[in-house]
């Protein structure tokens, strides 16, 4: 059997930069890439690309993502707590290329949709930018925020008011139907794919 390669603290610590953090983002697994969309006091949009969503509650229904530590301005961290409202938008298939080149460092106040070719779109009741192309939308109003002693990674908890999705993108149970939408799956940082569905099992009971 072939047993695996061990990786020390040393080892990573003399790694090259770009390496170590190519290997550490994707030692997570599979994640899903979403944008974030925000807006500031001037009414300028913003778009952010993350991949660190997470299932905070269902009643009432609030979903968090993590935010690296403010060592450089933050536009989505700061156009949230000034606007108190934001978007999650998954990303799918058709526009992973523009979904990607959203991650890059524009200048505060330079909005990604502009530079990426994505379509912003407002509903009648929420005031941030949702992704027009994203075919699962999620409005959300922020709760609160938790900082990290260890790193200065920021938790932001946003409770769920507006969500878009598909009649047909929701199976009978409930449950999303994120791989009939075509939705995309990132390893680390820069490696996109997209699945297939093997089985839906029902809920396990002890009997």
């Amino acid at each position: 059997m072939n047993q695996p390669h061990l990786i020390t603290p040393e080892q990573l610590a003399g790694m090259d930069r770009f390496y170590r953090m190519n290997l550490i983002n994707s030692l997570s697994g599979y994640k899903q890439p979403f944008l974030v969309g925000t807006i500031d006091g001037r009414n300028r949009t913003n778009l952010g690309l993350f991949n660190s969503l997470v299932h905070i509650g269902a009643q009432p229904a609030r979903l968090g993502f993590f935010i690296r530590p403010l060592t450089v301005p933050r536009h989505t961290y700061h156009n949230i707590l000034e606007r108190k409202k934001f978007t999650i938008n998954l990303v799918a298939e058709a526009f992973i290329d523009p979904s990607h080149q959203a991650s890059a460092d524009y200048p505060w106040g330079m909005s990604e949709f502009e530079k990426t070719g994505l379509t912003p779109y407002f509903s009648a009741s929420h005031i941030a930018p949702y992704v027009e192309e994203a075919t699962i939308r999620i409005g959300l109003e922020l709760e609160e925020e938790q900082k990290l002693a260890c790193n200065g990674n920021i938790l932001i908890v946003g409770k769920v008011v507006e969500i878009y999705v598909p009649e047909n993108g929701i199976f009978p149970n409930g449950s999303i139907d994120i791989i009939g939408q075509k939705t995309a799956g990132v390893i680390g940082l820069d490696t996109y794919f997209t699945t297939e569905i093997k089985k839906i099992l029902p809920y396990a009971r002890p009997n």
